[in-house]
């Protein structure tokens, strides 16, 4: 008898083995730290945005215009892009439409000097995500990237939809 007992205690500890190392690619995709796209002009508000990241243990990738954002978006898809509203290489309205129509769909977020509802609601008309105030709040990044990251993981492993039984 006890034979049978620990050879059923053999079977059931590989099944929970094999049962955590199928598991175990789909747990590190969720548990990744985020990872984001800044297009923004050199200079101290940057400096500081890439200190935010640093300090956090978060990847961020730089470009200067959005031209050499898209390049970028097109070899490395990131979850969340923050955009300088400020460039001038082109209206900020048309970039961020263009990079919130990107598979998969980033969170995108607008970096500006000043935000309002009115600016809020233009800017998730054309897709976006949030406003964060320059000069950079090392919180309301935290708080906003984070925020981004869940939302653009939930839309990445979607749960199932519960089976209603209908009478």
């Amino acid at each position: 008898m006890a034979k049978v007992v620990d050879q059923f205690r053999a079977v059931v500890s590989g099944l929970r083995r094999s049962a955590r190392s199928r598991s175990m690619p789909r747990r590190a995709v969720v548990d990744a730290a985020p990872r984001a796209l800044v297009v923004m002009g050199a200079g101290p508000g940057r400096d500081a945005l890439q200190g935010v990241f640093r300090d956090a243990g978060w990847k961020l990738v730089v470009a200067d215009t959005p031209s050499s954002a898209f390049a970028s978006q097109q070899q490395e898809p990131l979850p969340i892009i923050l955009y300088e509203r400020e460039l001038t290489e082109r209206g900020w309205r048309q970039v961020v439409s263009v990079f919130s129509r990107q598979s998969p769909r980033p969170c995108v977020v607008l970096l500006s000097r000043r935000s309002d509802k009115n600016l809020w609601d233009e800017l998730v008309r054309y897709g976006g995500f949030d406003v964060l105030r320059t000069p950079i709040d090392r919180d309301a990044v935290i708080r906003t990237v984070r925020a981004g990251w869940s939302i653009w993981r939930n839309q990445q492993n979607p749960r199932p939809l519960a089976v209603v039984s209908r009478r």
